[in-house]
């Protein structure tokens, strides 16, 4: 049965120090074992093998690792081991002071409302499954097709990277949440009290499509090209603004097919608004034309 991450919060009230030294050491050690060896562990945390077990233990009943005993007793770090690493993190640096509800599942991560005293703010928890390890292998640019990657080094790239194109945008003046901290695979950004344009009810549907070119225009202006945009992460807030989000495949507009990502961008928006709103396409060309003519931006 899988742990949930409020019953999480609930177990990290019974680590100690020493559990969260030995996370720490299988979380550095992922890069040279699959399964981290007893014996390595005991001599880094000096504790005797047969006490160290017990400890071991009381993470394995957890969730937190998981283990194997076949050429030897070794210890994996879980997604939940990870989870209570940057989460103990975040807690200590003052980024978050409480969780609530998990509010979606994205592609590659949970996304969880937290909070800063009463401030809500979102936290993003990158999962790489096997489906979504495939699909990075197939498009993503910065994915190296002869190196092997553990789902840690994919789930930590996504996030640092995702974290690395909101600051960029957001320092630019691009609608998107603000990026607050960053620990190993999370991220928590601000809070954007909106829904996904897929839900929107929007009373003037051409209004808000220039809105979310302009912001996709802005951002391949400052080096971003979104590369995966849709109505599913298009947010759209009571008061008509839009926010971009979901950037963790992003393409640099240097790169020699940035602009094949942006036109296949332009086209998933110009296609929904078309479709659920039975707008002539040649009405929402003239409005893309119009707004690439004002950014100076030529494709």
């Amino acid at each position: 049965m899988s742990i949930s991450l409020l019953e999480l919060i609930d177990i990290m009230r019974h680590l100690s120090f020493i559990h969260y030294e030995i996370l720490l050491i299988m979380e550095k050690s992922l890069r040279r074992f699959e399964y981290v060896p007893l014996q390595y562990i005991a001599k880094k945390v000096r504790i005797k093998p047969n006490k160290l077990e017990e400890i071991m233990d009381f993470l394995l009943k957890y969730k937190l690792v998981k283990k194997k005993q076949e050429e030897y007793i070794g210890y994996a770090l879980t997604y939940k081991g990870l989870d209570a690493i940057a989460l103990r993190s975040l807690s200590m640096y003052g980024v978050i002071t409480k969780v609530g509800p998990k509010i979606g599942v994205g592609k590659e991560g949970d996304i969880w409302i937290t909070y800063f005293d009463n401030e809500p703010r979102i936290l993003k928890l990158y999962r790489i499954s096997k489906e979504c390890f495939r699909r990075i292998r197939v498009y993503r640019y910065y994915y190296m097709p002869n190196k092997v990657y553990s789902w840690y080094q994919l789930a930590f790239r996504s996030a640092q990277r995702e974290f690395r194109a909101l600051t960029v945008l957001y320092n630019a003046g691009v609608h998107v949440p603000k990026p607050i901290a960053r620990s190993r695979h999370a991220i928590v950004m601000d809070y954007i009290d909106g829904v996904e344009l897929v839900k929107a009810r929007l009373l003037n549907p051409l209004d808000t499509f220039s809105k979310i070119i302009r912001e996709i225009v802005k951002a391949y202006k400052v080096g971003i090209v979104h590369a995966d945009l849709s109505e599913f992460n298009v947010l759209v807030t009571r008061g008509g603004e839009v926010y971009l989000i979901d950037f963790p495949q992003y393409i640099v507009s240097s790169k020699p097919e940035a602009i094949k990502y942006l036109t296949e961008d332009l086209a998933r928006i110009v296609n929904y608004f078309r479709k659920k709103y039975r707008i002539d396409p040649n009405d929402l060309k003239r409005i893309i034309n119009e707004i690439l003519k004002e950014e100076g931006v030529k494709i």
